[in-house]
């Protein structure tokens, strides 16, 4: 009876923690339509409302024939200065018209400008938003990226030859290209101020190769790609890879002009023997150089050393354990490297028998480089065709990375500075702070065999390492902290998100709480402790570094920010604290956290914290119970704490019986005053 009792009080306790946890879902999901609208009523107090010297037309895409004559606008009481083009399935309304007439009035030196766009439903409500990158020329010789919404000074227009074809679109396309040749000519207006029943990506299409061509010429870039390439591959004690990789690209494509360098760190003697085997086995024309140098692992050095022995016009720098899959692979790699306006050329890697992305482009959000589209599948089109397209983006990854050999050396190279991460993203921040545009041809698609290489990021050792290398990306490039011109400021900065999201999936200020940490002793017992944790920390330091990058250190609360799951619970059921743990020394996780057990009954510091929605988290995890409010974001006082080093964990409790885990991550918090 007694047993039964109980059994029916968990019941109702399980029961009303349901409804509580779907209550914080709901309570924590904002709509991007409310989320935009709240930006944009903030966007609009800033708005110039004085009287405007310039005028404008709107003029529907359907408009744009043949006849279609620009001089029309030019007369009149009020002649138009601006023509605000748009898809056929809706209008501009009047702060789209109010924004545009601002920026052209602001900005005399733009000639054409683009904005973004979305879709509206029959009741009003906004979805599906297009949120473009800042000038893009590679992209827009993809697909005609500016969409439904554009506008041009007519003054400009009006010296601009008319395609005068029956298709408007082709029209449209023709003059956007020609327009775009005036140099810095070319704005993006970053709100959203176009909104129609669909929003339809076109300009991918064969009918318009014509115009891209033409365009080539006028610009006087290359229409056939010419020059030697140094393919530079790292190695050490993977001859089968190495086998594998080279011989994929020997057999592989019909861009024949190249020379493959390896570069060997330290491979045992036995190894070292198979590869000069493999190497002299090659017809004579299509032996490799080998390069045979014991030294700590240091990719850049290694990389950078491959270079010194190049003698072609293009650096490809190449992991060993890519695989060549796509014959044209070199060729179309080329096709963008020889371009005088492109730096680093990328391409598309997809996991070995899968269709799984691994790389198509590097992006820079607030958590620091992202390879987003990662681990989503290639067989499904994103964000507007994004994994399809030759695209302009921050920064590609050096495990395929194509870039003239004159622009490596004035960048210097790759920073010997950086040896295990980030070291190919500072490379391309470099260059493109250097003026040129990188690229990632998501039409080229070469296999990965990732993690072949090295091993996970799992100690603390190697953690401090990672951080180390983060912050001194951004002492180089302070400008580009929390920024990515190829990125809308509206998707999601805060949080790895691995598609292209608004920011209403994680809105920072909304979610960061301030809490207070308080001192616990003795209350973690060794029975709590359980492997089924799992603890991911996005960031823990200071808030001002986290706002401002290092110009802000020093300057703000403590912050961390991350996210907690468990394995064989209902994660529902848990409320759950951070814990600090100080210590002299890290620990080896995961597999070896057993050895932190004997100091967790000493100086901890527990911080509540409330459960946080991370969508992104939860779509990752088929098959656990209730993992939609993982996340943690809270700040507290930067004298909360005495200085030291504090091991990062998160004790769990059952809100529907007595039942506790623990477990502390790798990841540490320093506290300096």
């Amino acid at each position: 009876m007694v047993s039964k009792i109980k059994e029916t009080i968990q019941d109702n306790l399980v029961k009303r923690r349901y409804r509580w946890y779907q209550e914080q879902i709901q309570k924590q999901t904002l709509t991007y339509d409310e989320w935009i609208r709240e930006k944009e009523a903030q966007e609009d107090e800033t708005l110039r409302a004085e009287h405007r010297v310039e005028h404008a037309e709107v003029i529907s895409y359907d408009e744009c024939r043949a006849d279609f004559d620009v001089r029309r606008y030019a007369h009149g009481a009020t002649p138009a200065d601006v023509l605000i083009f748009h898809a056929p399935d809706a209008s501009p309304d009047t702060r789209g018209i109010s924004h545009v007439l601002s920026w052209f009035e602001a900005h005399p030196e733009t000639v054409i400008a683009y904005a973004d766009e979305d879709e509206i439903d029959e009741a009003g409500k906004r979805k599906n938003p297009w949120l473009k990158p800042d000038w893009s020329p590679d992209t827009l010789m993809s697909c005609f990226y500016f969409g439904g919404f554009f506008a041009v000074r007519r003054q400009a227009m009006e010296n601009c030859p008319w395609l005068a074809d029956e298709n408007p679109l082709r029209n449209l396309y023709d003059l956007v290209l020609r327009l775009t040749e005036i140099e810095n000519g070319t704005a993006h207006i970053d709100s959203v101020l176009f909104h129609h029943e669909k929003i339809e990506v076109w300009g991918m299409e064969e009918t318009y190769d014509d115009l891209k061509k033409a365009a080539y010429v006028r610009r006087g870039w290359p229409l056939t790609p010419s020059g030697k390439v140094s393919i530079i591959i790292p190695t050490k004690d993977h001859p089968h890879i190495l086998s594998n990789c080279i011989h994929s690209v020997l057999e592989s494509g019909n861009y024949r002009d190249f020379e493959i360098i390896v570069v060997d760190n330290g491979s045992n003697e036995q190894n070292r023997a198979r590869i000069e085997r493999m190497r002299d086995m090659l017809n004579e024309d299509f032996r490799f150089v080998y390069h045979y140098e014991p030294m700590e692992f240091n990719f850049s050095k290694m990389c950078n050393l491959g270079v010194s022995l190049a003698t072609g016009d293009y650096i490809l720098l190449l992991n060993d354990d890519i695989e060549i899959t796509q014959d044209n692979w070199l060729e179309k790699l080329m096709e963008k490297a020889v371009l005088p306006h492109v730096g680093a050329v990328g391409a598309k890697l997809i996991y070995p028998g899968t269709e799984i992305i691994q790389h198509a482009g590097i992006t820079n959000i607030h958590l620091g480089p992202a390879h987003k589209l990662q681990f989503r599948s290639d067989a499904l089109k994103f964000y507007f065709g994004r994994n399809r397209m030759a695209m302009d983006v921050l920064g590609v990854t050096g495990a395929c990375l194509l870039v003239k050999k004159s622009i490596y050396d004035q960048a210097q190279g790759l920073s010997e500075n950086l040896r295990v991460a980030f070291n190919d993203v500072e490379f391309c921040y470099h260059v493109y702070e250097m003026g040129y545009y990188n690229v990632v041809r998501n039409d080229v698609t070469l296999t990965h065999h990732e993690s072949l290489s090295r091993g996970a990021d799992d100690s603390t050792e190697k953690l401090r390492r990672l951080h180390q290398e983060l912050n001194l990306l951004y002492e180089l490039h302070p400008s580009l902290y929390g920024t990515d011109p190829f990125y809308h400021r509206y998707l999601v900065k805060d949080v790895l998100d691995a598609e292209f999201y608004t920011g209403c999936r994680y809105d920072f200020d909304k979610r960061v709480e301030k809490v207070s940490p308080e001192k616990i002793e003795g209350v973690l017992e060794p029975q709590w402790h359980n492997e089924v944790l799992r603890i991911g920390v996005e960031f823990a330091g200071d808030m001002g570094r986290w706002q401002r990058g290092a110009a802000g250190a020093g300057t703000g609360d403590w912050m961390i920010q991350g996210w907690t799951w468990a394995l064989q619970v209902d994660n529902c059921r848990y409320d759950f604290s951070l814990l600090l743990k100080k210590v002299e020394t890290g620990y080896i996780a995961p597999g070896s956290s057993t050895e932190a057990l004997p100091e967790d009954r000493g100086e901890v510091w527990r911080i509540p914290c409330t459960r946080q929605f991370r969508p992104d988290i939860d779509e990752n995890l088929h098959g656990i119970v209730h993992t939609e409010l993982p996340g943690v974001c809270v700040t507290f006082d930067r004298d909360s704490l005495p200085e030291g080093d504090y091991l990062i964990g998160f004790l769990w409790e059952d809100t529907c019986s007595r039942q506790k885990l623990y477990r502390f991550s790798p990841e540490m918090l320093t506290v300096r005053k």
